[in-house]
């Protein structure tokens, strides 16, 4: 993988004018951009200060490599996308009726996040290039699995919320439920393009799937 050296920085108390955590966030932001628009492998550390409007050394402050960037970013990602698959299936269990369980609650939420789901797409295909890299680069293989358990234990905990709050179980390890529905979802959002027609389609399709395996699974 490209850039994997790190740099020496500013010192911890260095002067920082914009402030520590602005900086991160702002690098951040620029990375983000800039995965999106040349990709992961073709982005550089001098492209993302260059649009954040930060020196490399104000960069290697905050991070100490491309990985390290990269996992952040991951991170972000995740907790936005735990945040906002929690909202919705926890308005709907305020919403359901006596007698609801996982089956019914967690389908009827994810329906109405799915005319939504540009963001999402279009962050896979950064994590889709990315497991190209770590094919044989151990430090992209390192970032890719941890991401990826992080994102399970967000999802886990709220469908171990949700079988508590019904009264339902699971004949699976919850676990094991949550990768069925990521797969079924990370297969819609590789049919096309974030906001096809065909890639909106693929998603009502996954949705219906997980149902499926849930109502075959909850008791």
């Amino acid at each position: 993988m490209a850039e994997t050296t790190t740099a020496a920085g500013p010192a911890p108390g260095a002067h920082d004018p914009r402030g520590r955590a602005a900086t991160r966030r702002e690098l951040l932001e620029a990375a983000y951009a800039e995965f999106l628009e040349a990709g992961y492998l073709r982005t550089t550390i001098a492209a993302v200060c260059t649009r954040a409007g930060y020196t490399r050394g104000a960069f290697y402050s905050s991070f100490r490599s491309k990985e390290e960037l990269v996992a952040a970013l991951y991170a972000s990602a995740n907790a936005h996308q735990v945040a906002r698959i929690r909202r919705a299936v926890l308005g709907a269990l305020d919403r359901s009726a006596a007698g609801a369980t996982a089956a019914t609650v967690v389908p009827a939420a994810l329906r109405e996040l799915s005319g939504r789901i540009g963001a999402e797409a279009r962050w896979f295909g950064i994590v889709t290039e990315l497991r190209g890299v770590a094919v044989r680069d151990d430090a992209a293989r390192a970032v890719l699995l941890d991401a990826q358990e992080d994102l399970y234990a967000g999802l886990v905990a709220l469908v171990e919320e949700v079988l508590d709050r019904t009264g339902s179980t699971l004949g699976l390890p919850p676990r094991d439920v949550v990768a069925v529905g990521v797969g079924l979802y990370e297969r819609a959002f590789a049919v096309g393009e974030p906001d096809d027609d065909a890639t909106a389609a693929a998603v009502a399709e996954a949705t219906d799937a997980l149902e499926a395996v849930l109502r075959a699974v909850t008791r």
